[in-house]
């Protein structure tokens, strides 16, 4: 019975257990990833300077923006709308990169009054580090999974966010 909530629905009262909502079974689900994450994964990356204080998790976003934008030319102006954040807080964190030595600035090819934003070989190294943790918690939370679940599991999941909207 401790599963049970009472609900009212026009004036009659039910009973739903918890246990077989969506809200609760993601939210269970969400809590395991993170403690598996957290626990199996800490010693692997002890000196990952976006897992506590030493850079913002603002800091960590723009890192992986540019990361997955690697090769392009990305301009601040780009971190404003990929990351929806304002020119103030990305000329803010752009200055706080540069401390850092996670990003250094260049010239733009095709006007030189505009700086290039480009990740330092420490954030890349980190980056890839990050990239091949996330892709061994993926192969784990997909064992024994077949192809066909997983598309029905995507599709379902798509389903809710489009619901949740």
């Amino acid at each position: 019975m401790s599963n049970m909530v009472r609900i009212r629905t026009n004036g009659v009262k039910m009973m739903i257990d918890f246990k077989k909502t969506i809200l609760f079974n993601l939210r269970e689900t969400t809590i395991h990833i993170s403690h598996y994450i957290h626990h199996n994964e800490k010693h692997a990356m002890e000196d990952n300077p976006f897992d506590g204080d030493r850079v913002s998790r603002l800091q960590g976003m723009a890192v992986g923006f540019l990361y997955v934008h690697d090769g392009q030319q990305v301009i601040q102006k780009d971190l404003e709308k990929g990351m929806s954040i304002s020119k103030s807080t990305v000329s803010g964190l752009v200055k706080r990169m540069i401390k850092n030595g996670l990003i250094y600035t260049s010239p733009s090819s095709s006007d030189a009054r505009v700086k290039c934003l480009n990740l330092t070989t420490y954030a890349i190294d980190i980056m890839n580090d990050i990239n091949r943790q996330a892709s061994e918690t993926e192969e784990v939370l997909k064992k024994d999974i077949s192809e066909e679940d997983l598309a029905i599991f995507f599709k379902v999941l798509k389903q809710i966010k489009q619901n949740a909207k």
